[in-house]
Parts: C-alpha cells; structure tokens; sequence
C-alpha cells in the first residue's frame, strides 16, 4: 500500500466513540454519486443503513450527466440511452416518471441512396419481408442475424475469447452486414468501430435491444441518477466533497479525506468511481485501457426525417461519423419549441469546432439538405467513457489486486459499461453492506 493508507489517530478515536453509542456515525462512506453510487446509497437509505454519499461535482450522474444551455437545448455527456428491458433499471428507476419518448426499434440506414428502415423482425415480423425488398443488407444476413438473436437467449453463450468481430465472422455474416449494420450500429454502442469488444458482451447487448427500446428521458440521461437520489434525506448528500485518500486505523479503513481538508470517518467505505479514481484513491495499480467518446450537438429550425430513428451511414474509412439522430424527434422536450435537435457521435479526436463543417455536411447530404440549416451547439469529448472490454475482461482480475478491509468497489470497472451493469453493481454492493453489516 502507498502512503495514502495513513494510522489515522482521529479516525480511530471517532471510531471508537461510535462504536460506544456517544456519538452519530455514518457507518458507510459511499464515494461517487454516478449511477452505481445512487442506486448504492439509494437502497442503503431505504434500508435505513446509516451512509454518506460524496460526490466531487455539485450534482450526481457522474458521467451520465446534461446540461442545458441558454436556449433551453438539454445536451446529454455523449450520446446515452436507457434501455427499457434493463432489469435493475427497471426496479429501481421509475420509467414512466422519466417522460421523454423512445426509439424505433431499429435503425434508419443512411449514406447509400435512399434512406431505408430497418426494423425489429420479432416486434414487427412485417418488417422483415419489407428490409427482404429493400436489399437494405443481404438477406441472407437478415436470417443469420435472427439466429444470432436466438443465441443471445441460450444458455451456453459464446466462448469468451472471442470478439465481437471474430463471432459475427464465425457466423458467416457478409462484409456488407459490417459495414451497412454492425460497425455503425454495434460499433457506435460499444464505442468500439472496429468491434473488437468481447462477443460474449456484445450478446448481452444484442439481447436487450431486441427486447426493448432505447428511452431518452424528458430531462437528459442527467435524470437518472437525479430520480435514484431525490428520494435520499438530503443531509445525507454531500456535494463538493472530491476524495484526495483513505485513511486507515489498525489496518481497516476509517474515513476519507477530502480535497477540502475534511476527514470523514466510517467502518465501510464505497468507492463508486471510475478505475483511475479508484487506483488513485487505494494507492495501488495501474487504470486498465479504456474507450473514448465523442458528440457533436446541432440546432435545425425543421426535421430532415420523420420518427424516432437512430440514423447509421456505411462506415467509411475518411468519415469521422459513427451514427446521428434527431434526439427531439424522439423526446421533443430535449429542444425549445419549434427547434430540432441533432446527436452527431463521431471517432474521438474529431470533436473540435474545426470537424463541426465536415460533420454537418456528411449528416445533410444523406438527405439533400442545406449543411446551413444545421447550426453547431457544441462538441463534446469524453476521454475516459466506459473501460475496454476486450475478449476475457471479465476473468481479468482488478489493478489493485486484494481490497483492504472495509473497502469495496462499484462501478463499471467491476462489471461492464452498460447503464443496468453499472446499477447492478451499486445493488450488489449495497446488498452486502445491509446483510453483512459495515465491518467485514
């Protein structure tokens, strides 16, 4: 351990007058108030287990976060969805309270002629027939692709050593399925164009899709993390509080200490952050690769298309787009009245006021317009989006190796990028904090 994991004398003398009745003490220190960290405090607050919950911002979300600008346009931290099968999303997340709207089940194929819809077989077996005539891709795909559905429910999976490209390539799928479907589609949600993220991954994700819908609640993706935490006393919130350190007292975690100064003592300490946050704060290991994002946000005075559609062009070496979409057509209240807002995910590296030209142009030309009537908002880039999930990330084990006592980690370090990943991880820690009480 680095010098981080201090005797703390304070700590040790609040412990114990805790532990004597003579004093309130917040049991557990919950840091981070992303996703996991509100469905962790949520849920130890319903329990009526003592907890703080700490976050650096002044407001939680962590990365899934919005903002609105002066105009009333709400921006989302990249291009994020919830998807409406997620069962802990569901269990914990009031969805109808959420308002906003939902995707088609599906996807507009744009950048080849013709816009052309294609649609989810098993909510619309029409469908099928429909992208058969179309030639959207082959149709021998199309069939293929149903097995693949099939086999995302099956009980044996896939081998975990294989990527997502390596599995779709076992499957016999065409060169034309990659670049027409799954590298814009699967690429844009894994934030990995080239697919090289576990397969064994990519079947969960191909599981709920076909499953459910993807939901953009009224308020940004921001409102998530906002609901899990409204329900939660408020002095039991504590914002501005950025984590410089545990400290520790007879070899167990006592506290943390703050940027601030402050030091706030407790027998458990929850770290719901990011991987480099929690390398940092446990003074042990190196952050494992991660993936990178990045969005460019339009105004448009009209719709370039009808319905709620994610929008994917062929996936072209020169091209910095990955997929767009008109996010008001989905959930209006994301654009002031009669404005239009547009969702540009792009390869990171492109999201600078100097590729804003080059990705309105591409995004006006697969319908004809005016690259004009498309009016830059902002461009955003999140370096450190979701941890890489290569093939095995899962038998990977953790940098910082064995936790100290009284420590545990959520996260999407621990379990998987997705939003109902993230919340099952903060369930599954706070789950044991109740049953097993806060000392190890």
């Amino acid at each position: 351990m680095s010098d981080v994991n201090v005797e703390c004398e304070w700590c040790e003398k609040y412990l114990f007058k805790a532990r004597s009745g003579s004093i309130d003490l917040p049991m557990t220190i919950v840091v981070g108030a992303g996703l996991a960290g509100s469905t962790c405090a949520k849920l130890l607050s319903e329990a009526g287990h003592p907890f703080v919950l700490c976050e650096a911002s002044g407001r939680p979300g962590g990365r899934a976060v919005s903002e609105r600008t002066p105009e009333g346009f709400i921006l989302d931290r990249g291009f994020q969805v919830l998807l409406d099968s997620y069962p802990t999303a569901r269990r914990h997340l009031d969805l109808t309270a959420l308002g906003g709207g939902r995707f088609r089940a599906g996807a507009m194929l744009v950048g080849g002629g013709r816009p052309s819809c294609l649609e989810n077989p098993l909510r619309r077996p029409l469908a099928l027939l429909g992208a058969l005539r179309a030639e959207v891709i082959p149709w021998a795909d199309l069939f293929r692709l149903l097995g693949l559905v099939t086999k995302s429910f099956g009980r044996g999976g896939v081998d975990d050593s294989l990527s997502t490209a390596a599995l779709l390539q076992r499957c016999g799928f065409s060169e034309t399925f990659f670049t027409r479907f799954a590298r814009p589609f699967f690429g844009g949600v894994l934030l990995d164009p080239e697919l090289q993220t576990s397969g064994e991954v990519f079947l969960g994700y191909l599981r709920r899709f076909v499953t459910g819908r993807a939901l953009l609640p009224a308020g940004g993706i921001g409102a998530l993390a906002e609901q899990l935490v409204a329900g939660i006393p408020q002095d039991m919130v504590r914002y501005g509080m950025r984590a410089e350190s545990l400290v520790f007292a007879h070899g167990r975690v006592g506290g943390v200490r703050f940027a601030n100064g402050s030091v706030l003592a407790g027998e458990e300490v929850i770290l719901a952050v990011d991987e480099p946050a929690a390398c940092r704060l446990l003074g042990s290991g190196q952050p494992r690769a991660a993936l990178a994002t990045a969005v460019h946000y339009f105004a448009a005075d009209r719709p370039f298309y009808d319905g709620a559609w994610l929008c994917l062009p062929p996936r072209r070496e020169k091209s910095p787009v990955l997929h767009a979409a008109l996010v008001s057509n989905a959930a209006p209240s994301l654009a002031p009245r009669d404005a239009h807002l547009w969702s540009v995910t792009v390869l990171p590296g492109h999201a600078r006021a100097a590729d804003a030209e080059l990705v309105r142009a591409e995004v006006a030309s697969w319908f004809g317009a005016d690259p004009r009537s498309m009016r830059p908002l902002a461009f955003i880039e999140v370096p450190y989006a979701v941890p890489e999930q290569l093939p095995g990330f899962r038998r990977r084990p953790s940098p910082w190796g064995v936790l100290p006592p009284g420590v545990r980690v959520a996260g999407d370090a621990q379990c998987g990028a997705s939003i109902d990943a993230v919340m099952a991880s903060g369930e599954e820690v706070a789950k044991k904090v109740i049953s097993r009480g806060a000392i190890n």
